[in-house]
């Protein structure tokens, strides 16, 4: 039985706790502003690579309204934000807010230059390394966690960083598919090589959440078994996973031109959802061990 809310004093950390300042209440803000940044910032990086420009700006402004506006709010004293980010040796937030400032004043620069249509490529390579650096942040903000088993992990900025990406160029090839900005053979066969990708990726991180953990298991199990069930089930391997796959064989099997438009964007989109979910499941099963590594049966409160 994990103990999450209401726990008296003498039974904190003796038992797995769940960690609740990063999911519940105002940590929901903090949870959408990583999630938004990291992905704005994986949107920017592949429009950026395909000289896409609404991509770039798409990117730009999701990373820098949604995910820089829910940091904002998250803060304490959102106005002592300056503070934070003339302090980035301090914490992993102090140093994400100055990374995210400075892609968002590099991505900006690159986007004014290029509606002018002026050279921007002095600025455009800083704004990629930045944005690397950008969706680097959120995984080793997390991972730096250490009383945290399951996420305190090397390997979490590297999916953080691989899914990022993934996720923003396959919406941008949706969305220039849709609108006709590429080829259709070759859009749908790429949307199709990344639902598969991503999807193993899905896989991956689940295992690797289980060896993290070691025997216990106790966030695998409140995912696949506990209140978190249907989420899990549902969004993160049906959404995320199962149908991404069920796509992907078909726009490979098909072959790009015969592929239909609607099977593929549908993919894209639930596959962007059980990131997001996936993500969510990763923050609301984080947990302290404790000293005991299960609540026991006789045990009264």
């Amino acid at each position: 039985m994990m103990q999450s809310e209401q726990i008296r004093p003498y039974e904190y950390m003796i038992y797995p706790t769940l960690q609740t300042a990063w999911i519940r209440g105002k940590g929901l803000l903090l949870f959408a502003g990583l999630f938004f940044v990291e992905f704005g910032a994986g949107l920017f990086l592949a429009a950026s690579l395909f000289h896409s420009l609404w991509g770039q700006t798409a990117g730009w402004l999701i990373s820098g309204i949604l995910g820089g506006g829910s940091h904002f709010l998250f803060l304490g004293h959102p106005f002592r934000i300056y503070r934070a980010v003339k302090r980035p040796g301090k914490a992993w937030i102090s140093r994400g807010l100055f990374i995210i400032s400075l892609f968002q004043l590099f991505a900006f620069i690159h986007l004014v230059l290029s509606y002018l249509s002026m050279s921007s490529a002095w600025v455009l390579i800083p704004a990629q390394v930045l944005a690397v650096a950008t969706i680097l942040y959120g995984g080793f903000e997390i991972a730096d966690v250490k009383s945290i088993p399951t996420w305190h992990s090397g390997f979490l900025p590297v999916q953080m960083l691989l899914r990022s990406f993934l996720a923003g160029f396959s919406v941008l090839l949706a969305v220039n598919l849709l609108l006709g900005l590429m080829p259709h053979i070759q859009a749908t066969e790429w949307i199709s090589v990344i639902l598969l990708i991503n999807a193993c990726l899905f896989a991956l991180a689940l295992v690797s959440l289980g060896i993290e953990e070691g025997k216990e298991k106790i966030s695998l199990r409140m995912m696949m078994k506990g209140e978190l069930k249907w989420m899990f089930w549902l969004g993160i391997v049906g959404a995320g996973m199962i149908v991404p796959l069920i796509a992907a064989a078909y726009g490979l099997s098909a072959g790009g031109g015969k592929a239909n438009v609607s099977i593929l964007l549908i993919a894209v989109v639930l596959q962007v959802l059980g990131d997001l979910l996936l993500r969510y499941g990763l923050m609301r099963t984080g947990y302290f061990p404790g000293i005991f590594p299960c609540m026991p049966k006789e045990f009264k409160r």
